[in-house]
């Protein structure tokens, strides 16, 4: 089976941030979808590091980076952070897809 051609404009972001207490974190970000929405978010895959469970990571599908970009931008960075129990900065990569593999 051959790989499947991407739109090499695919906008992704991948974020990667600890978090003390799992549930209180969903919940915030479930507060912000409307938000998300709103700037043109397709969806998130939540993904948790199997040898580090305190460390989440997500994917999120965008249709334009730069609505992408101000959504990392809005609210109050540090009230989040207090809210959703994040521990540290998030790291925050950027993305377009280029291409995939089939399996």
């Amino acid at each position: 089976m051959m790989a499947r051609a991407v739109d090499e404009r695919m906008p992704f972001v991948l974020v990667r941030v600890g978090v003390a207490d799992y549930r209180q974190w969903k919940r915030v970000m479930e507060e912000h979808v409307a938000k998300r929405k709103e700037l043109g978010s397709k969806g998130t895959r939540i993904f948790r590091n199997a040898n580090r469970p305190d460390e989440i990571v997500c994917l999120t599908e965008w249709g334009d980076l730069d609505k992408a970009r101000e959504f990392m931008k809005w609210g109050d960075p540090e009230e989040i952070a207090k809210q959703s129990s994040r521990t540290g900065a998030p790291e925050v990569l950027f993305l377009h897809q280029v291409d995939s593999l089939a399996a």
